[in-house]
């Protein structure tokens, strides 16, 4: 039975993890005492912006505070994260007791059979899989019950460039997790020339303290109230008339980081009205009134301006207006207006007809020229007798159509409609409907975090471009092998940057060529930027690059060539991939290629599965192990190997050659890659069992053990 619990409540997890959640669990992996949520006990965050990107190095103290395991319990952590899309992960420590031990990077079917064979035998390591386009990983093992564990994660995350800021979202949701709560944690960041003023945009009265020694680094201790909260660390760091540009030459490749921003740089954006509409059904979501209102106020002074206006129009018996006017969207005014709100009791129940209706009368009668924004979590419109007759009395108030955009954050009870062939969750139907017939946006919480679908809501206001087209080049060059963090700009709109890595091969100046349909007029500009207008990168720059590469790649069919290509490049570059794994392992551990595998008659004995870290040794990695159809090998030799009388096989349990490769053996020729399908130099398909892939040199012989299952 408890067996069964045990097993239930991993499927549990896993499903939520499945589905992004962030998750802690601590359990005796080996035993029957069950597991339960783990605490962080320390957090300490640290920011350094790159460019586009930011890096972040996250240290977390795990325990089974409040939990019933003692000193004789020996546990695993088990920490599922989400991280932003387009996130790059690009390090791992691990610290064992006063030792600091930095993760080795490899293909995760090796490093998971690690990880297992030291788990059983009750060894330190710490593991870190990236599972989904947003989803990680991270085991540690062991921790004693009335113990801690820390380790640090060292990744990238796209900043927002809104003209005058790099905004970068804090992880407050992986500090979340908690059984005992994160009373605080400090945040530094480390500032180069020309950025200044670190601040929280939804906590304006935090206050960063400038390192005496150095002057680079900024402290702020974050406090347990905000981290409740999805939080925001803004940057002033004006652009060049919405253009950033920054260049990177490692000597053999020069790497580029754009970010170009519609409204600014081509000069066409138009003064924005938009009534914003908050319907909040309160059983119908997990999202709290604080943080509807912390999110909804950090996407105003991101993406509105003083040009723009705004209201907001509240949801009770009695429709409350917070102004009977347009309101001016200047920074200090919009933290006056949800100071006024915050004492305002919001109703948790929904009125939306009479909220809507509301809505459209009060655009009508100040200039009938601005855009709606119902951020609801209401489902009492979803059948489509009552939407269709909603929509018609809407649609009869309306003289023009008023664009009417939706943030559906419903996230739980859901009332489920069957219309035209299809299931419609809630108020789908009625918002798809609405939001297609006035010409505007829907957004919905299941698509992304509550802050992203906020923030994305306020960039559509002003509309976008169509047709949109973006060619990079050098004067005496060209630009290639371009990536861009959102997949489609083909049709962009005005406040949203778009950002964009790549290569270049040639001499400045970098020329920007744009062209697309705006109120349907074609356009066409071109940007030229000389040395003195770009940025000067770092070699950060490379590894962002490659972190877009592996991305690209993950994105295509994964054929075993494709997958060979991952991991090769992942562990190349020391990024993380679906198919590689960070481990940590003890300092003293002798995790060695096999040198004495073969018996004096050629026959093979206990080849151990292995790795060496020393950079003089070989290394040698079969992926995947099993394998059913295909499996891949990667060899790197020593730089003392001449590249000379070395030979590639594969042996059966007899010691037989059954598959011989022979590649380029060139001097100075250091790495290779080999695939085997299963059959023989005969041309004879293998029978299912153990084999041995054997590299022979005049020095060593090294081997790998693999595993056909059919």
């Amino acid at each position: 039975m408890k067996s069964f619990i045990q097993f239930f409540l991993l499927t549990f997890i896993l499903a939520d993890f499945s589905f992004a959640y962030t998750w802690l669990y601590v359990q005796d992996p080996r035993g029957w005492s069950g597991g339960g949520q783990g605490t962080i006990e320390e957090a300490l965050l640290t920011i350094k912006p790159h460019g586009i990107y930011s890096e972040y190095e996250l240290y977390l103290t795990f325990s089974a505070s409040g939990l019933w395991f003692g000193e004789s319990d020996t546990l695993e952590v088990q920490y599922y994260f989400d991280l932003p899309e387009n996130s790059i992960v690009c390090d791992s420590w691990l610290w064992i007791e006063d030792t600091v031990v930095q993760a080795i990077i490899m293909d995760q079917w090796t490093a998971s059979a690690i990880y297992e064979e030291i788990v059983n035998r009750r060894r330190d390591p710490s593991i870190l899989f990236k599972r989904s386009a947003t989803s990680y990983e991270l085991r540690i093992f062991p921790m004693a019950g009335n113990s801690s564990r820390k380790v640090k994660i060292t990744y990238l995350v796209p900043a927002q460039l809104n003209g005058n800021s790099i905004v970068s979202p804090l992880p407050t949701n992986l500090l979340q997790v908690s059984y005992n709560p994160v009373q605080s944690f400090q945040l530094s960041v480390y500032l180069k020339e020309g950025l200044q003023n670190p601040k929280i945009l939804e906590y304006p009265g935090i206050v960063f303290q400038s390192d005496s020694l150095t002057g680079t680094s900024f402290n702020a201790q974050i406090p347990s109230e905000a981290i409740e909260n999805s939080l925001n660390l803004s940057i002033d760091a004006p652009m060049n008339n919405g253009i950033f540009v920054s260049t990177f030459d490692n000597g053999n490749e020069g790497f580029y980081q754009l970010a170009f921003l519609p409204s600014k740089a081509l000069n066409i954006s138009a003064p924005r009205k938009v009534a914003v509409l908050i319907d909040f059904e309160e059983y119908n979501t997990t999202i709290t009134r604080s943080e509807l209102l912390i999110n909804l106020k950090s996407s105003f002074l991101l993406n509105l301006t003083p040009q723009d206006s705004f209201n907001i129009i509240l949801s009770k018996v009695n429709i409350q207006r917070i102004s009977q006017n347009w309101i001016p969207a200047d920074s200090s005014v919009i933290d006056s207006v949800f100071q006024e709100i915050e004492e305002i009791e919001i109703a948790g129940y929904s009125n939306m007809p009479s909220l809507l209706a509301d809505g459209v009368d009060f655009v009508i009668n100040h200039g009938n020229d601005g855009s709606l924004l119902l951020i609801s979590s209401a489902d009492n419109v979803g059948d489509y007798q009552s939407a269709n007759q909603l929509i018609d009395d809407l649609l009869e108030l309306m003289d023009p159509r008023l664009p009417l955009h939706v943030v559906n954050f419903q996230n739980q009870n859901y009332s489920y409609n069957w219309i035209n062939d299809r299931t419609y969750l809630g108020n789908e139907y009625f918002y798809l409907n609405i939001t297609r017939l006035t010409s505007a946006n829907y957004f919905d919480l299941n698509s992304g975090s509550f802050s992203g679908i906020l923030a994305d809501a306020v960039q559509s206001l002003n509309g976008y471009i169509s047709s949109f087209d973006l060619h990079t080049k050098l004067n005496d060059g060209f630009c290639y092998a371009r990536y861009n963090l959102s997949q489609n700009i083909s049709s962009i709109f005005f406040n949203k940057p778009i950002l964009q890595v790549g290569k270049y091969n040639g001499n400045f100046p970098f020329i920007i060529e744009t062209s697309g349909v705006y109120e349907s007029e074609p356009f066409q500009q071109t940007f030229t930027l000389d040395e003195t207008e770009l940025f000067m990168g770092d070699t950060m720059s490379e590894e962002i690059w490659a972190g877009n590469y592996i991305k690209f790649l993950e994105g295509q069919s994964q054929t075993n060539e494709n997958i060979n290509e991952i991991v090769h490049f992942s562990i190349e570059e020391r990024v993380l991939s679906l198919y590689s794994a960070f481990i940590c392992l003890e300092p003293n551990m002798e995790w060695e290629v096999c040198y004495d595998c073969l018996t004096d008659e050629g026959g093979v004995i206990d080849v151990k599965d292995s790795l060496k870290r020393n950079d003089d040794s070989l290394s040698l990695s079969a992926y995947p192990n099993p394998f059913n159809s295909q499996i891949n090998f990667n060899v790197k030799l020593p730089s003392s190997y001449k590249g000379e009388n070395i030979t590639f096989r594969i042996y059966d349990l007899l010691g037989q050659v059954i598959k011989t490769f022979e590649p380029d053996l060139s001097a100075g020729r250091y790495e290779y890659r080999f695939t085997w399908n299963g059959i023989s130099d005969n041309g004879v398909y293998v029978a299912s069992g153990n084999y041995f892939f054997i590299v022979t040199t005049p020095e060593k012989i090294f081997s790998k053990k693999i595993i056909l299952l059919k």
